[in-house]
């Protein structure tokens, strides 16, 4: 994901946003001494936790407590959706597996109307 953030958004191609939501695996496995938030602050704490500890680059926005982007976009645990500039869904996955995003943005890239041409009228 570092990798899709130095050549998307530090280009200004495109941004990169994490939506921290719900601990998928809290109490679990590597996760044992994670507890489910109960507050927006804890989740809001442990999003800035797994930023830091994962040395994140990209900006992470804190799912609401009744987790209301889970609701609008997908009950996978991680999943990724590519956006276009109209706001429309392009591209969703059910994991962040940057080799396939890359390519779904780079092909939204290249069929999105450059900003720089001259609009014919």
């Amino acid at each position: 994901m570092r990798q899709l953030h130095e050549q998307y958004v530090e280009s200004g191609d495109a941004e990169i946003l994490v939506v921290y939501q719900k601990e998928p695996h809290a109490g679990q496995m590597a996760f044992k001494e994670i507890k489910q938030p109960t507050n927006i602050a804890e989740r809001c704490e442990l999003a800035t936790r797994m930023k830091e500890e994962y040395e994140v680059p990209m900006t992470v926005l804190v799912d609401t407590m009744q987790d209301e982007s889970r609701a609008l976009f997908s009950e996978l645990p991680s999943p990724v959706f590519v956006i276009d500039s109209e706001g429309r869904v392009a591209a969703k996955f059910a994991w962040p597996e940057p080799t396939t995003i890359a390519a779904a943005v780079t092909q939204l890239i290249s069929t999105q109307p450059s900003e720089t041409q001259p609009s014919s009228q």
